[in-house]
Order: C-alpha cells, then structure tokens, then sequence
C-alpha cells in the first residue's frame, strides 16, 4: 500500500534541506533544465501544480511566467510553501484524486514526483483530463523504476513508501491525452555519483523522467 510520507511534519521540515546540499543542488539544476526544455512548447497560462509541499517546484513555475494554483494534502508542507510568499501563486489543500476545480479549467497541469506517493494513478489521470482543457499540456517529472534509485528505493526512508515507474509505463499512463513527449537526467552510478555530462553516462539509467503531452480532446 502507497503511504502519503509527507504528511509527518518531521519529513516536511525536512524536504528543502535537500536541495541546500551539493548533491541536492546539482540535481535540481538538472532536473530543472529538463522542465524547461518542455516548457518551451506550453503557453504561459494559468498552471495547475498536484502536490506542490513546500513549493519548491511552485517557485520554479512562477519565475518561468505561470499564474499558478497548487494544491497538497498535507498541511504541514503547506504552512511551509505558503511562507515562502511567492508571487502569482494561490495555495490551497486538495486530493489530487477528487480535484475541487470545473472541467476544463487549466490550460497546464504539472506534477513532480507526486505520482509515485498515489494509490490508484489511473484516477487521478482521469481528474486530469477532466480538469485540463482541450489542447492544454500535462507535464510531469517521474523517478525511474529502473535507475539506481528505484532498484534501493527499499533502503531509502521516503521512497521505501513510492512506486516508481519505467518509461514504458509513463507512455501508457498518458497516451489518453495525446503523444507523450520524455526526456531524461540525473544518471546515477551504483554508488551514486552523478554522472550526467560524462563519459559514464551510458552505463546508467536515468532516475529522472519529465514527460509532457497536449490533450487532444
């Protein structure tokens, strides 16, 4: 069973520390740049963030130039997200699962690594496309099943709670909307060092998979 591990507020508190480290840091310079990259093809207009927590991905979205809506079902990585007073962004808790939004309200839903922490995806795929109006883009970035990352997720204290997934999966997940687009980043070696850039690259696989795709109808 999936379990929600952001809702403890030890786990909260503890989610941007991350991203303060080296490591943490150039991970997060990949992984944004993949985004960007997608974003390039998507209309600068209202966004629909799904389990935004401290809003980190929020604050990325908002300098990109998108009025943003994010939503999360935990309130302590809410009260977090919500000090950091980021502009042309409204918070507010929500279940990715029963979206309290009109059909056809957002003309881009964006989501990073939220997916892997649902129970039943395919529903909350279904209150996308509800929610996404006709040519709008979905964007998501996933963590790899197949990387270094999925195959110790068991050791790990938050992942041991995910499901992550493969390529072929994601493909499967989101051709109800259209074509999907996948790029890839942060290769890991076995004793994870960051080989994205090097000669090392091939050998790996990507813990890092940002899909995008228009609703076709």
């Amino acid at each position: 069973m999936i379990k929600n591990i952001f809702t403890e507020k030890e786990i909260a508190e503890e989610y941007d520390n991350y991203y303060k480290s080296d490591p943490g840091k150039t991970i997060d310079n990949i992984e944004k740049k993949l985004l960007t990259e997608h974003l390039e093809n998507i209309p600068y207009r209202g966004l629909l963030e799904l389990g935004c927590g401290t809003g980190h991905w929020t604050s990325f979205f908002c300098q990109e130039g998108f009025n943003v809506t994010a939503i999360d079902a935990s309130e302590n990585m809410l009260k977090i997200a919500e000090q950091k007073n980021q502009d042309n962004c409204k918070f507010r808790k929500a279940d990715a699962t029963q979206l309290p939004f009109a059909d056809n309200t957002f003309s881009v839903v964006a989501s990073v690594a939220m997916i892997e922490f649902i129970e039943d995806v395919n529903i909350v795929m279904k209150e996308i496309k509800r929610v996404l109006k006709p040519g709008g883009s979905l964007l998501l970035g996933c963590l790899n099943q197949n990387s270094e990352l999925g195959k110790t997720r068991t050791t790990d204290p938050v992942f041991k709670h995910a499901r992550f997934f493969t390529p072929g999966h994601i493909q499967n997940l989101l051709t109800r909307f259209g074509e999907p687009h996948l790029s890839y980043g942060v290769y890991f070696s076995p004793d994870f060092e960051i080989l994205d850039g090097t000669e090392k690259q091939h050998l790996a696989e990507p813990a890092f998979i940002v899909a995008s795709v228009k609703k076709i109808k």
